[in-house]
C-alpha cells in the first residue's frame, strides 16, 4: 500500500464508522404504539389508527368506505387491503400522504411519501380504485375521518391534486 492509500484508509475509516454508529443508534420508525385496522362492525368498514401514548389508547377513523362509492363486499375487502398497506407505511415510514389520482382512466387513492408525486410514482401505494365515473378527489374528502380532513373540500377550481396527511397536528410520535 502506497501512502497515498494509506492515508485515504485512515482518512475515511472514521468516518464510516462514525455512519454507521449513527445509523444503528437512530430511532426505528416503526413503533408498537400504531396500529392500522379496518372495523367492519359498524355499518360502514373504517380503516381505524389506534394510538398508545403513556397507556392512553386511542383511535382515529382515518378512512370511511362508504356506500356511494363501494358496494357492502368491495367496501370491507378496501378496508382491510387499505389497512394493511397503511399499517406498513406507518412501520416503515415509506408513506406521509394520501392523494388521489387517476392511472389511465381509473380513479385510485394511495399513499405517497411526499407532495408533489402522484399515484403513478413508483414509490406510491395505491390502495384502492373507485368507479370511472367517480371524482377521486371528492371522493376522498368524503371518505377522510374529520381527524384527517382538510378545511375546505376540494373544488373544481383546485390545479393540483389534494394531500392530506395521514400524521396530523396531535400525532405524538
Amino acid at each position: 500500500m502506497n501512502k497515498w492509500q494509506s492515508w485515504v484508509t485512515v482518512g475515511t475509516m472514521p468516518i464510516l464508522t462514525l455512519g454507521a454508529v449513527a445509523a444503528l443508534s437512530m430511532p426505528s420508525r416503526a413503533s408498537n404504539n400504531v396500529q392500522v385496522t379496518c372495523k367492519t362492525n359498524a355499518s360502514i368498514p373504517t380503516v381505524i389508527v389506534t394510538l398508545v401514548k403513556d397507556g392512553i389508547t386511542k383511535d382515529y377513523p382515518i378512512l370511511k368506505f362508504i356506500p356511494e362509492y363501494f358496494s357492502a363486499t368491495d367496501a370491507v375487502q378496501n378496508c382491510q387491503n387499505a389497512a394493511k398497506s397503511l399499517q406498513v407505511a406507518y412501520d416503515t415510514g415509506s408513506s406521509q400522504y394520501l392523494t388521489s389520482d387517476k392511472l389511465g382512466n381509473q380513479p385510485v387513492v394511495c399513499a405517497i411519501a411526499r407532495r408533489g408525486i402522484g399515484c403513478n410514482h413508483y414509490s406510491a401505494q395505491v390502495l384502492f380504485s373507485l368507479k370511472s365515473t367517480d371524482n377521486p378527489s371528492q371522493a376522498l374528502y368524503e371518505m377522510l375521518g374529520s381527524d384527517f380532513k382538510q378545511a375546505q373540500p376540494p373544488d373544481v377550481r383546485t390545479i393540483s391534486r389534494t394531500y392530506t396527511d395521514t400524521k396530523p397536528f396531535w400525532w405524538p410520535f
